[in-house]
């Protein structure tokens, strides 16, 4: 599905990850990853002790409109545990992405902790849900 929004964003001017085609709490599995960590340089450990054979990792849009794989390896360690099913994903610790810093709950991001502000988006159960 985003390969498909993607090309429409383009057949219509816009840029093929453009902000108003990948609206905050959109989300999709990415196969693609799976092929790019063959090393294992990418997703995380809690992936792969997980969800690795039960689902492909998961790709969302935060309030701040950042794409964040939620299975991926953190800039600043393991990444995040995932708990929960679509509707009602639950990420440890909190997710910094961009100058999005807050959490991700029972499928609903949080406020930003640092006081931005951006319409919170829920990502469950149909809300803007590609996967």
């Amino acid at each position: 599905m985003p390969i498909a929004l993607g090309d429409k964003a383009v057949a219509d001017g816009m840029w093929r990850n453009d902000r108003r085609v990948f609206l905050p709490g959109m989300g999709w599995y990415n196969d693609w990853y799976l092929d790019r960590d063959l090393g294992r340089d990418f997703l995380s450990p809690h992936y792969y002790r997980g969800a690795a054979g039960k689902r492909p990792p998961i790709e969302l849009v935060c309030p701040n409109v950042e794409l964040w794989c939620i299975d991926r390896k953190s800039s600043n360690g393991d990444g995040w545990q995932v708990t929960g099913d679509w509707r009602n994903i639950t990420c440890q610790p909190s997710i910094i992405a961009g100058d999005y810093h807050g959490w991700l709950r029972n499928g609903e991001f949080t406020p930003d902790i640092d006081g931005k502000t951006w319409p919170m988006p829920n990502v469950g159960p149909d809300y803007g849900r590609t996967a």
